[in-house]
């Protein structure tokens, strides 16, 4: 039989070995805490393709068009996150003049709905899935593609570090019905879009270099987008921020010389 003092050593041994366990929990809890919490409060700019947010954006855009031609659009988006499980819809509506005809009045163009799928997120990556429908909506033939254009995306989210997003992208938009006398709507999207990070937090940028496959005509062009942002902090319930996004493409086939967007979002309202 063991003596006295070697039990109650023994059992001093284990509530040590309990306390430490216990300590260890509360603090795994802590910390978990601590990042859930850091990660519901950093800010969503809209530029993580994996973070569904309301966003209400009027923008508008001037295209400076191959054949001497120009297009201004003034467009009016609303995104709608639905549920909690990374679905959101967006709908755009498109005001549009252009100098193709004798009538350059502004008139609705080809109004558009799409929905988003975050298909898988962690801390590494991000996976997420979109279709849309470009409807054929326009007051006028020369404002819209006289087609339902169907939009299918496809897009693999890498979180790199200090915060920036490389989210290349693969679309393929088709037409699947309306006038069989336009060209039909039939190319591929290669988009490799990246994010980086400035010490700025109101400061956002996003680059979106692009090639453009047509299937009809067996040619393509590349294309370059850059966004360039400014948050402004608290407004009309949710968070406002603007932008100017300058944009050309190049190559024998491409639509546009140039172009510009100038716009006003309110998030997370």
């Amino acid at each position: 039989m063991k003596p006295v003092h070697d039990k109650e050593a023994a059992a001093v041994h284990v509530q040590s070995q309990h306390a430490r366990i216990l300590r260890a929990a509360i603090g795994f809890g802590l910390v978990c805490s601590a990042l859930c919490a850091l990660a519901e409060d950093k800010p969503n700019d809209g530029t993580d393709p994996t973070r569904p947010v309301r966003t209400a954006t009027v923008s508008f855009e001037h295209l400076n068009l191959v054949g001497g031609f120009r297009s201004d659009t003034l467009f009016l988006s609303y995104a709608q996150p639905v549920g909690d499980a990374g679905t959101s819809l967006r709908l755009k509506l498109p005001y549009a003049s252009n100098d193709f005809t004798r009538n350059t009045n502004y008139a609705l163009g080809d109004v558009s709905l799409k929905v988003n799928q975050v298909v898988e997120v962690n801390p590494v990556w991000g996976a997420v899935a979109s279709a849309e429908v470009v409807f054929d909506t326009a007051s006028r033939p020369e404002l819209g593609t006289d087609r339902d254009v169907l939009k299918l995306n496809a897009i693999y989210a890498r979180f790199l570090k200090g915060g920036e997003i490389f989210a290349p992208a693969l679309l393929h938009s088709v037409s699947i019905s309306g006038d069989s006398r336009r060209p039909k709507v039939n190319n591929t999207t290669l988009d490799l879009y990246y994010v980086p990070k400035f010490a700025n937090p109101k400061v956002y940028m996003t680059v979106d270099p692009a090639w453009v496959h047509d299937w009809e005509t067996r040619r393509g062009y590349g294309a370059l987008s850059v966004t360039m942002g400014y948050k402004l902090g608290p407004m009309l319930g949710g968070q406002g921020q603007v932008f100017v996004k300058p944009s050309t493409s190049v190559g024998g086939n491409r639509p546009v010389k140039w172009g510009v967007e100038l716009g006003f979002q309110v998030l997370a309202f």
